[in-house]
């Protein structure tokens, strides 16, 4: 646990200080994989089913625990730190999430902030883009891109981490996704639910911790009331209603009846309070090495 945390936080500084090594969070070798599996089981049954997927998924992520587990003793484990290190380094971001938050919250035209909505992962349905819309996108960008992967290293090392971005990948890359089948597809989209899931709800527990607890908790209720869905239902929708309930949306519209832009802090609050909560996560993984050491 001590070291997950330790590699964490280089992790973080390097996003900081060397921002141009994000480039190498690269997966186009994914495109070849798939290709190199359609082709060779592309006429059988089980690659057009949704058990496909695991022909996909289960040999990386095997090869990557199996690489853990035999750098394990090499030079007193330091072998193994720097493989899980460089794992969760490739599986942090892509982009930087702070300078897309940023950029959103400057954005100063319907055409940059359209812009800046697909930046955080997300696509405008309608225009203008509301401030509404960006929120939700900084908070699932924060799952994708930060908690997502810290939540499944810390639980299972470089193969949780590695499970959670290829599954990511795959459930939400335009290009990725027309080289599966439809059923593939689904399942890739099930899977990454259900892997974001309890990050998801753990970070709504940090969100009422570090912000409003009655708002927050009110926001999450009313939501699945709302949706008649039950605590273990896979939608994720419960992230922007808690989000939004923390953030002041009274200039939602981005533009005013005149045409002109409407200037909020709605998307900086959200920016803000996405550092608190990975402040609140990394201070309970410092609480639970302590209570180990102290043990």
């Amino acid at each position: 646990m001590a070291l997950a945390l330790l590699a964490i936080l280089i992790v973080l500084v390097l996003g900081t200080l060397a921002p141009e090594l994000a480039r190498l969070r690269q997966f186009l070798w994914l495109r070849g994989w798939l290709g190199w599996l359609a082709q060779r089981v592309g006429d059988q049954g089980l690659w057009a089913s949704e058990f496909g997927l695991a022909l996909v998924l289960l040999p990386l992520v095997a090869l990557i625990a199996l690489v853990d587990w035999t750098l394990g003793g090499a030079l007193h484990g330091l072998l193994r730190f720097v493989f899980a290190l460089v794992v969760l380094y490739l599986c942090w971001g892509p982009r930087d999430l702070d300078e897309d938050a940023r950029r959103a919250s400057r954005a100063e035209t319907a055409d940059d902030r359209t812009e800046a909505l697909r930046s955080l992962g997300g696509s405008a349905t309608e225009a203008p883009v509301r401030s509404g819309d960006l929120v939700d996108g900084v908070f699932a960008a924060g799952l994708a891109r930060w908690f997502g992967p810290i939540f499944w290293f810390v639980a299972f090392g470089p193969a949780g981490a590695a499970a959670y971005r290829l599954t990511q990948l795959l459930a939400h890359s335009p290009e990725l996704r027309r080289l599966l089948p439809a059923a593939q597809n689904e399942a890739a989209e099930r899977l990454h639910a259900a892997l974001a899931w309890l990050p998801a709800q753990l970070m709504t527990l940090a969100l009422a911790l570090a912000s409003d607890f009655d708002a927050v908790g009110k926001a999450w209720r009313e939501h699945h009331e709302a949706h008649g869905q039950g605590l273990l239902h896979l939608d994720l929708g419960f992230l922007s209603a808690t989000a939004r309930a923390c953030v002041d949306l009274d200039d939602e519209e981005f533009v005013s009846a005149d045409g002109k832009p409407i200037k909020d802090e709605a998307v900086e609050e959200a920016r803000r309070l996405l550092w608190r909560l990975l402040i609140a996560w990394l201070a309970m993984l410092s609480v639970i090495v302590l209570a180990g050491w102290a043990s």
